[in-house]
C-alpha cells in the first residue's frame, strides 16, 4: 500500500467536504478555499508524485485567485530533490508534523470520560473546545462554516468527550472507502492529564471499523506524539509544508 497517496486521498477527500475546491494537477491535488490563508484544509496542495509534479502549474492555479498556499510533502527519499527544490525557489519550510499510522490498538480509556457522535445540535460545544487553541481570529466565521458542512456529511463523526455532562475533549473521525483519518483532538487545559485525548482516539478507532489503514498527524516532539505512541501509532514520515507567505494557519498552533 502507498501510504502517503491513501492518506492524501483522504485528507483531500475531508477538505472537499469542508467547502474546499479541487483540482486534480500533474502529481498532486490542488485545494483552493476563498480565504487569505494557507493550512491542511484550505489552500493547500498534496504531492502525491514528485517526478510528475509541476510547480509553475500550481503557482499558476493560485495566483489566478490571489490566494496564498502550502505546498504539503513527506520527508521520503523519493521526495528530497523537490523539497531542495523548494527551498531554492525560497519556498520556506513551516514546522513539521507527523504521519503516524496505527499498528496496533493498545492503552486504556478514562472511565469517567464519556464520549459521543453529536449532531448539530451541539455543534457549537464542540467548536468551542477547538476555539480554545489559538486560531487566527480573522479565519473564525470561515472555520465555523467549514466544521458545519463536514458535520452535515456521511463520512464524518465529530465526537465529543465528557465528564459528569461538561465537555472536556472533542475529535473528528473521516472515514471513506478503506481509510479512516482522526482529526483535531482537543482537549480543555484543565483536564489535560487525565486521558481525555487518549479516549476519545482510542474511541474514534473503535468507530473505525478495522479500517485498512488509520491515520492522524501531529507534532514532532509534541505532547500528542507520545499519547498517540501509547495507544499503538508509529511514525511514517513527516509532513513537510512548503509556503512563501507567513500566514500559514499550521504554524501558529501549539502541540497537541
Amino acid at each position: 500500500m502507498d501510504v502517503w497517496q491513501e492518506a492524501t486521498d483522504n485528507w483531500s477527500d475531508l477538505c472537499v467536504a469542508m467547502g474546499c475546491r479541487r483540482v486534480r494537477a500533474s502529481g498532486a491535488l490542488i485545494h483552493t478555499y476563498p480565504i487569505n490563508r494557507s493550512g491542511s484544509f484550505y489552500n493547500s496542495v498534496f504531492v502525491q508524485n514528485a517526478r510528475s509534479f509541476a510547480i509553475e502549474q500550481v503557482e499558476r492555479a493560485y495566483a489566478e485567485q490571489k490566494l496564498p498556499f502550502a505546498i504539503i510533502l513527506p520527508r521520503l527519499k523519493d521526495y528530497e530533490e523537490l523539497a531542495n527544490s523548494l527551498e531554492q525557489l525560497e519556498y520556506s519550510l513551516a514546522p513539521p508534523w507527523m504521519l503516524m499510522t496505527l499498528r496496533e490498538l493498545s492503552g486504556d480509556s478514562n472511565p469517567e470520560v464519556s464520549v459521543e457522535a453529536i449532531d448539530r445540535s451541539k455543534l457549537e460545544d464542540w467548536f468551542e473546545l477547538q476555539d480554545a487553541f489559538p486560531h487566527a481570529e480573522s479565519s473564525k466565521p470561515t472555520r465555523l462554516e467549514m466544521i458545519r458542512k463536514v458535520s452535515m456529511n456521511n463520512s464524518t463523526r465529530l465526537l465529543l468527550a465528557s465528564i459528569q455532562g461538561r465537555p472536556v475533549g472533542a475529535g473528528l473521525l473521516f472515514m471513506k472507502d478503506h481509510v479512516a483519518s482522526i482529526h483535531m483532538i482537543a482537549t480543555l487545559f484543565s483536564f489535560r492529564r487525565r486521558h481525555v485525548a487518549t479516549t476519545v482516539t482510542l474511541d474514534t478507532i473503535r468507530r473505525s471499523k478495522k479500517k485498512e489503514l488509520v491515520w492522524l498527524r501531529t507534532r514532532r516532539g509534541g505532547t500528542g506524539e507520545k499519547v498517540y505512541t501509547k495507544i499503538g501509532f508509529e511514525v511514517f514520515a513527516d509532513i513537510l509544508a512548503y509556503t512563501k507567505t507567513p500566514q500559514d494557519e499550521d504554524s501558529n498552533l501549539p502541540p497537541k
